[in-house]
């Protein structure tokens, strides 16, 4: 009697479970090589932009009783009006916003390194002193002057980095440009305590040396990410389903592959 085509009852063979092994490991070889590639030049991108000591910002001088009693009383002024559902405004000048982030605890991780230099009917530049990790290499610092255009997105300011100018006058390449606006804003949007005001932000506006919040019941909220942040949230995500997929294919083989050993010992 001719023995039976293994293969044709659909049952999983040795060369089956190798094929998928190789897969497998192809996939894996291929996703560490990449991480290098990714890592090494993320790396020599830092080391290119920043430098080994920091060069702190201006921070504001808050020993005027005066000057911080009033600006506290605009913010509440403002934060008040938001939760009775009126519509307010809050404008704030360059001395303001730096005023800002020396008083309020809320801001003191911007403190000697984010300083508002300017602002103009088009854009805000600031000076920074950001820590940057290349890598193992360790702490370095992003020295120079940045630009934005501030926006609003799902109800709360959002900036959207245009320029980065190092001190050390190398170019900031455009994907590490897009990524600050995150770095920037995730704090501040995901504080549960700034939300029931923060949330409700309707339109902003510059104009010279000053910055216009609106809230508005009556004005629409823009839902979606500015278009620069979405695409780098699409990249992370595409790279986060392609490691859960790995994932799983592995675990998958290695469950098939242990439930074969287990029947191989029951016939034997």
């Amino acid at each position: 009697m001719a023995e039976p085509n293994i293969e044709a009852t659909g049952k999983p063979t040795p060369i089956a479970g190798c094929a998928i092994f190789l897969v497998i490991l192809g996939m894996v070889a291929f996703l560490a090589i990449f991480a290098t590639y990714q890592y090494n030049g993320y790396k020599r991108e830092i080391i290119n932009i920043s430098q080994t000591e920091s060069n702190p910002t201006t921070l504001a001088d808050t020993s005027d009783t005066a000057q911080v009693d009033a600006l506290v009383k605009k913010f509440d002024d403002f934060s008040n009006s938001v939760l009775d559902g009126q519509a307010a405004t809050l404008t704030l000048d360059v001395q303001e916003m730096n005023l800002a982030i020396a008083h309020f605890p809320k801001l003191k991780t911007f403190r000697n390194k984010f300083s508002i230099a300017s602002i103009t009917p088009e854009k805000i530049i600031a000076d920074i002193a950001f820590e940057v990790r290349a890598g193992f290499e360790g702490i370095r610092y992003l020295n120079g002057t940045m630009v934005m255009e501030p926006v609003i997105a799902m109800g709360s300011l959002f900036p959207i980095v245009t320029e980065i100018h190092p001190d050390t006058g190398n170019p900031v390449p455009q994907k590490m440009t897009k990524e600050f606006p995150t770095f920037l804003f995730t704090e501040y949007r995901n504080d549960e305590d700034l939300a029931p005001i923060f949330h409700k932000l309707s339109k902003v506006t510059l104009s010279e040396g000053s910055i216009s919040i609106l809230s508005d019941p009556k004005v629409p909220q823009p839902d979606a990410l500015p278009d620069d942040v979405s695409e780098e949230v699409d990249k992370s995500l595409a790279l986060f389903g392609l490691l859960v997929f790995m994932f799983g294919s592995t675990a998958a083989f290695l469950f098939w592959l242990r439930k074969r050993k287990q029947k191989q010992s029951e016939e034997a």
